[in-house]
């Protein structure tokens, strides 16, 4: 529960699987109830559980690789090699047979860039960065054998920061630094239900999210003193971070006693993000500055497979498609996201009669993006060149039930 932080992969900045299980599953679990990942993906599940009580606990690793090539310079730099830990906590409890009640705890978004403090874009960022934590306690009723419905509130806590060099400057260690905390409110809900013995669905909807930053800073650093008006050296600092909400359908088919077939489809709202505004209005040079521009909604599909080869042990694998919700003409080194295949594979060794030690991992391609500087598209902070990512996912989990 202490090694919460961030990952950096998935459309936009998600921040991927939320388990080593689905991690394993490239994410298709909104009708996969064999995992406690499910009070996340789809509250509804949470009722379908025995009536033992069960606790997951994982930590999560990600490594994003992004190289540029400047079309003008022809320079070539790479982000700073930066593992990204994060971790995940749940715990279930039936309460009744018809009634059940969980929490979790997780970070399903977030990002890290870090680009060399001399790069060409150092005036639009050098460092970027944004975490959040979402608990959720979510309760599930069972109305019938196979239909269940449920639902969750979520409280978000965020932490963004920012920095970038003062362009006007020809010395890169004068720059801005922004940073703040907010919070906001959410809810999850879902449904659940089985067709049959083989055959399961799933529906879900997680709610938008605004973190409100209301008391952070804006600093300006090593600024000569006949400038010292312009930027003072610590000033106040507002904005809005607009998380987007998703939409999600599932489908789990047990194609035999022991191989079983998942498959996941989400619409994800990233329109309302489309930038993110930062309000410092004490400083007089720098009343607004925005950041990325016109994100839109994007797909995303995922397929997984599970094999029981014996008692102790169980194989995954899977592979999924993440569409980018930004568009060529904007896109920002701040987060240089684009189309996502990726593959994962994964494992569960049963330690004991009572816990089961789950283990994964996921490799995602990003497609190459190129980067145009187009004068007239005013408000949009970019960098000419083309951009190239790959994606490093772990995780190790522990599942213990009583």
């Amino acid at each position: 529960m202490l090694l919460f932080s961030l990952s950096a992969h998935a459309g936009g900045f998600q921040s991927g699987p939320q388990s080593a299980r689905t991690l394993g599953l490239g994410g298709a679990s909104v009708a996969y109830v064999r995992d406690l990942a499910i009070l996340y993906y789809n509250p509804a599940g949470l009722a379908q559980l025995d009536s033992l009580t069960h606790i997951s606990v994982g930590h999560l690793a990600n490594v994003r690789r992004t190289s540029f090539l400047g079309t003008d310079s022809r320079r070539l730099v790479d982000q700073k090699f930066q593992p990204l830990p994060g971790g995940y906590f749940y715990a279930t409890k039936a309460l009744t047979d018809k009634v059940a009640v969980g929490l979790s705890i997780n970070t399903p978004y977030g990002y890290d860039t870090r680009w060399p403090g001399d790069w060409e874009g150092r005036s639009i960022v050098q460092q970027a960065r944004l975490n959040t934590v979402f608990v959720q306690p979510t309760a599930a009723l069972r109305l019938s054998e196979n239909f269940s419905v449920g639902a969750g509130a979520v409280y978000a806590l965020g932490r963004m920061s920012q920095q970038y060099a003062l362009g006007e400057y020809d010395d890169r260690d004068v720059s801005a630094q922004y940073s703040g905390s907010g919070s906001g409110f959410g809810f999850n809900v879902g449904m659940y239900g089985k067709t049959g013995e083989n055959l399961s669905f799933g529906v879900s909807y997680r709610s938008p999210v605004t973190l409100k930053v209301k008391n952070g800073t804006a600093a300006y650093n090593n600024v000569p003193a006949i400038d010292a008006r312009k930027y003072p050296a610590r000033t106040s600092l507002r904005t809005d971070l607009k998380l987007p909400g998703a939409l999600s359908v599932g489908m789990a088919d047990n194609i035999t006693k022991k191989l079983l077939l998942t498959f996941d489809f989400t619409l994800t709202g990233w329109s309302r993000f489309d930038s993110l505004t930062f309000d410092t209005g004490d400083a007089p040079r720098l009343a607004t500055r925005t950041v990325g521009g016109r994100y839109e909604d994007a797909m995303a599909f995922r397929v997984g497979s599970e094999y029981a080869y014996s008692d102790k042990l169980t194989f995954r694998a899977g592979v999924s498609y993440d569409e980018t919700p930004i568009r060529d003409e904007y896109i920002s080194p701040n987060l240089p996201d684009g189309n996502k295949p990726g593959v994962s594979a994964g494992l569960s060794i049963r330690l004991g009669e009572d816990m089961t030690a789950d283990l994964a991992y996921q490799f995602e391609y990003v497609a190459e993006r190129t980067s145009r500087v187009v004068q007239a598209r005013v408000g949009v902070n970019n960098v000419g060149g083309t951009y190239q990512t790959q994606v490093h996912t772990a995780a190790l989990g522990l599942s213990y039930s009583f």
